[in-house]
């Protein structure tokens, strides 16, 4: 019998072909066309070329690997709801029926196989209890985090002091910036309540009432990325919540959210 792959086994491998590759092959040939120019071995034009070429063969490399890898991760994981919502969420595949959906190399054999996979998305994913985790969890902000942005903002007012007194005013903003960072961090580092309670009757947040299991849908863990930039956010029914300063980490509270439910379901 074939060992069962976990999701995050999946997604570490869907992250190599998916990502990493297509990456890889872009770059090689931009890399490429650059080097060619470079020595003068063909016109210049040739890096623009390279650019296009590049970015085609990146994306023909991720619609070539994009079923091969559904396939064996939809055929060995068994959670395989959580899988698409987190490979959806990391821009390995895309949502059913999207434009870029219809871009990917698909054979008649990958099609069967494929249809054959979807009764298992009739399942429900399943999660079990683990002894290591206590009757509750409290969650706060953290200091250390706290401290360190604090610093970093106090960086940023005196680059922008230092500006202003060489009469470089636009880059002054940064004073402007810093104060708010630090008014901010501040603020956070002075609130020690709990910013998140998780139990198996459900979950509390700050100023607001316990939300009990039976009435909480869609809850999850995400990374919502923006520009270079992305974002840890707990999401359920319509509230979703920044954890970047929290004492937890993504895939620990992601291990709460389904321990605590499991919890929930066996006393109900």
């Amino acid at each position: 019998m074939l060992k069962e792959i976990t999701v995050n086994e999946a997604l570490k491998k869907g992250r190599a072909k998916l990502v990493y590759l297509p990456m890889f092959v872009t770059f090689v040939i931009i890399i490429l066309s650059i080097v060619l120019s470079t020595y003068e071995i063909v016109s210049s034009w040739i890096i623009l070329i390279g650019f296009v070429a590049g970015s085609l063969c990146g994306w023909l490399t991720w619609s070539y690997f994009v079923n091969k890898w559904k396939i064996w991760a939809f055929g060995n994981v068994r959670n395989v709801r959580e899988l698409k919502r987190k490979a959806i969420e990391q821009k390995l595949i895309w949502k059913d029926d999207s434009w870029f959906e219809k871009t990917e190399f698909k054979s008649l054999e990958q099609k069967t196989k494929l249809k054959s996979l979807e009764k298992k998305f009739l399942e429900k994913d399943i999660y079990q209890d683990d002894i290591n985790v206590p009757k509750e969890t409290i969650i706060f902000y953290s200091k250390t985090s706290l401290v360190f942005l604090l610093v970093i903002s106090i960086g940023m007012i005196s680059i922008g002091v230092y500006f202003l007194l060489e009469k470089d005013y636009y880059m002054s903003i940064l004073i402007v910036m810093g104060l708010y960072l630090c008014y901010d961090q501040i603020k956070k580092l002075r609130d020690d309540n709990p910013q998140i309670t998780i139990n198996a009757k459900g979950i509390k947040l700050k100023n607001e009432k316990m939300v009990s299991w039976n009435k909480i849908y869609d809850e999850r863990v995400f990374t919502q990325k923006g520009g270079r930039n992305s974002t840890n956010y707990l999401a359920f029914n319509d509230e979703m919540v920044d954890i970047g300063d929290l004492t937890i980490k993504f895939e620990e509270l992601e291990k709460l959210l389904q321990v605590y439910r499991v919890r929930f379901e066996n006393q109900n």
